[in-house]
């Protein structure tokens, strides 16, 4: 009995040693481009839901390890947070100006009432090369994202020309794409402050119904079991 016991704590520690679990909670924020499915300077004003909590669960483990320095690798299920937007919005793109964030209404058309919603989440496989300076380890991260991103949007009152009868309109996407991901990492082993930059725009800016965003940030406080 002794022995299996002594095998079985043998096998846990081998197990804590090279896979943990990993989670984290934090904040994203979107990058978003004035004039897609918002409008800064329209008069009324935009609402812009940019900032939303994130978080991440998965799993973490060491590639080398080399004294003070190593690579860890980190597999995890990664939520970006809700992104939206409400707006009352020109129709007509004539009539504002996104560089200047302006609106003069050269098309005589009365605004539509825009809102949207969507999200980022997938999965972030990552390698990261660490180094523990006077007790502290900090890291650098890449690696990939392998995301679904979603977006919905309705508009009441589209009317783009004087000539065309008002009407309304719900367009939707979602879709599967690949994005680089790179970040820094500093705490003591156990804890860690992470940030990451997510570049999703390869991608979002080529899409017939892209989302909010180009790309994405998030910071998140990271605790290992």
């Amino acid at each position: 009995m002794s022995l299996g016991c002594a095998a079985a704590s043998a096998h846990a520690d081998y197990i804590n040693d090279y896979v943990q679990v990993e989670l984290g909670i934090g904040a994203a924020k979107y990058t978003t481009t004035d004039g897609r499915w918002y409008q800064e300077g329209i008069p009324g004003g935009s609402k812009l839901t940019s900032k939303p909590p994130a978080f991440s669960a998965g799993f973490t483990g060491p590639l080398i390890t080399r004294g003070k320095w190593g690579v860890d690798w980190h597999a995890e299920y990664v939520n970006l947070g809700r992104a939206a937007a409400d707006c009352s919005c020109t129709p007509n793109d004539a009539n504002y100006d996104p560089s200047s964030h302006s609106y003069t209404r050269k098309v005589d058309v009365p605004q539509a009432y825009f809102t949207g919603e969507g999200r980022s989440q997938g999965v972030a496989l990552t390698l990261e090369p660490y180094y523990w300076v006077y007790g502290v380890r900090v890291g650098a991260e890449v690696g990939a994202y392998v995301h679904r991103d979603s977006w919905s949007e309705h508009v009441a009152g589209w009317k783009a020309w004087p000539t065309q009868t008002a009407q309304d309109i719900s367009v939707s996407d979602a879709y599967w794409s690949v994005a680089p991901v790179a970040g820094l990492s500093v705490g003591n082993g156990r804890l860690t402050l992470s940030y990451r930059h997510y570049f999703m725009s390869i991608n979002s800016n080529k899409r017939e119904i892209p989302p909010l965003w180009n790309d994405a940030d998030a910071l998140e406080l990271k605790i290992k079991f």
